[in-house]
């Protein structure tokens, strides 16, 4: 089931703020459509406004993988989120977890637009 033109249900559901239903959809869209990074990313929206951080974190580095073939993603939107999802994941790890959470956003984007705050953030989160 498809949203708006270009907009795809689970994104819709987001918009809405139905974040379980979204997760629901795009999992459905994920098994349809395996290659596919978009609906990882929808899941991962949804994930991070439940406050899921750690799940975001892993649908974001699964839908960067896929990129690599698919080339369909909006990779500078998509490094934002990623990168809120990995201070948030960060946040809840502690001091004690944090550096390894960081260390993901630097292997998942060595060129991502953000590798200085994570170095900022290091240094608040230790």
């Amino acid at each position: 089931m498809a949203g708006r033109y270009g907009m795809s249900f689970a994104a819709k559901l987001i918009e809405e703020g139905k974040y379980e239903e979204a997760v629901a959809e795009a999992t459905k869209a994920v098994e349809k459509q395996p290659e596919n990074p978009l609906p990882l990313c929808d899941r991962a929206a949804a994930y991070d406004a439940l406050e899921r951080p750690a799940e975001a974190v892993v649908d974001y580095e699964k839908a960067f993988a896929l990129e690599v073939e698919a080339q369909v993603m909006e990779t500078d939107v998509i490094d934002d989120s990623y990168f809120n999802a990995v201070i948030n994941a960060a946040t809840a790890a502690g001091k004690s977890g944090a550096g390894a959470w960081l260390d993901r956003y630097t292997k998942t984007l060595p060129e991502g637009s953000h590798l200085e705050e994570i170095a900022e953030w290091r240094g608040r989160l230790a």
